[in-house]
């Protein structure tokens, strides 16, 4: 079998991602689909507008055949850990050949060399790197920075989130020596685009579509496959409304306004003076959204400010910080997933997880801690639900994989 990785949050899935899966097939002559994704929080530190679950079967029924969870320990950090996580992920399922990954560059050829690069360091670009650091610009800033300072090629390409997530894609294949090949995709519609495009086009961003839900703007449905929108429907049905940060919002506060600067500090990436900022700005401001714009600076971007957020609200400190992923978690497969599923149980590297109540004492230290933290995410993102009857808890460990 010839099966192709993806890496995606589908957050929610679109015409994008369904345009992107296919690209992939057709590409590859893939047998077979695995896609990574982030659990209940993201990247960039929100909750996902639908749970895990529910997205992984979005997923099922657009043409992916096995889901994986990339664990929250990974999901919700810089892109290089975030990227890490999930391909080395990919490469423990011994069956992964090739990478798909969705970019907004037009030379694939540059970003391959800037991972080569940056997987093996000079000493002047980490002499002129730590001199914009110095200066107080957020790390991808001074990156950019400095490698255009030192003339690289191709350092303009690492202005768009789809790139910068590539090139740690390719970076993790370099540094780890790994058999998997890179393919390049090209997206369509802008990312970060909160604008709904014309209808014909089809191709809204992932953010814009969260907006229209939020508004209960009809205007989502044109920018999702029809079992999508099914599966939405049924959702909004249930009472399972769109999930955003703002539902967290008295947790957080709550948590910040009891916490002093030192227990913030062991708060995993909070250091540097973050701490201080933080607990000044809970103090005097009264919403999400007041509170970032007060910590946000050169320095700390809003995103990371967001990712600190969660951390918070799921008390990640440095115990459940890991390098690689400690097992396979399985949300959801279809007919070929099995088949893939059968395969790789003869060749993964790591415990594939399908019954997480049964397995979970089957796992060593570290894999139980990342577990937990899991588990834990998933207990706290059910607290965010406007019905009561929905905020349940220990679905992580009770709820089998969905079956397309």
């Amino acid at each position: 079998m010839q099966i192709t990785g993806i890496v995606a949050e589908y957050n929610p899935f679109h015409n994008g991602h369904q345009y992107h899966i296919g690209q992939s097939k057709a590409l590859q002559e893939s047998d077979g689909i695995i896609a990574v994704m982030s659990g209940n929080f993201t990247q960039r530190g929100e909750a996902a507008v639908f749970d895990k679950w529910t997205r992984a079967e979005m997923a099922l029924r657009c043409g992916v055949d096995l889901v994986l969870e990339l664990p929250v320990s990974f999901a919700v950090r810089s892109a290089g850990y975030f990227a890490k996580g999930a391909v080395l992920s990919l490469a423990a399922t011994g069956v992964v050949s090739h990478l798909s990954c969705g970019v907004e560059s037009q030379s694939t050829n540059q970003l391959q060399q800037l991972a080569q690069f940056l997987s093996n360091e000079t000493p002047q670009y980490q002499q002129v790197l730590q001199q914009y650091l110095q200066q107080g610009l957020s790390y991808p800033s001074a990156r950019q920075k400095a490698l255009s300072a030192l003339h690289i090629d191709g350092a303009e390409q690492l202005q768009t989130p789809n790139n910068i997530l590539a090139l740690h894609y390719l970076q993790t294949i370099e540094q780890e020596s790994l058999p998997i090949t890179p393919v390049f995709i090209s997206r369509l519609g802008d990312y970060n685009d909160t604008a709904i495009p014309q209808v014909s086009q089809g191709f809204a961003s992932a953010s814009a579509i969260r907006r229209l839900l939020c508004q209960e703007n009809s205007l989502w449905q044109e920018q999702v496959p029809r079992p999508v929108s099914q599966l939405i429907h049924e959702q909004l049905q249930q009472g399972y409304l769109p999930m955003q940060n703002q539902n967290f919002e008295q947790i957080l506060f709550a948590l910040l306004r009891r916490s002093t600067p030192d227990l913030l500090s062991d708060i995993i990436e909070t250091a540097e003076g973050l701490e201080n900022r933080i607990y000044t700005a809970a103090h005097q401001t009264h919403t999400l959204d007041d509170l970032c714009s007060a910590i946000k600076s050169k320095r700390y971007t809003y995103t990371r400010i967001q990712r600190m957020l969660i951390h918070l609200l799921l008390n990640f400190t440095a115990q459940y910080a890991a390098e690689q992923p400690a097992y396979l978690r399985v949300l959801g497969f279809n007919r070929t997933g099995q088949k893939i599923l059968k395969e790789m149980k003869k060749r993964c590297t790591l415990p594939i997880i399908i019954r997480p109540a049964r397995q979970r004492h089957q796992l060593d230290q570290q894999a139980q801690l990342m577990l937990a933290l899991d588990c834990r995410a998933t207990n706290l993102y059910d607290m965010g639900y406007a019905l009561p009857s929905l905020r349940t808890c220990n679905r992580d460990l009770l709820k089998m994989p969905v079956q397309v």
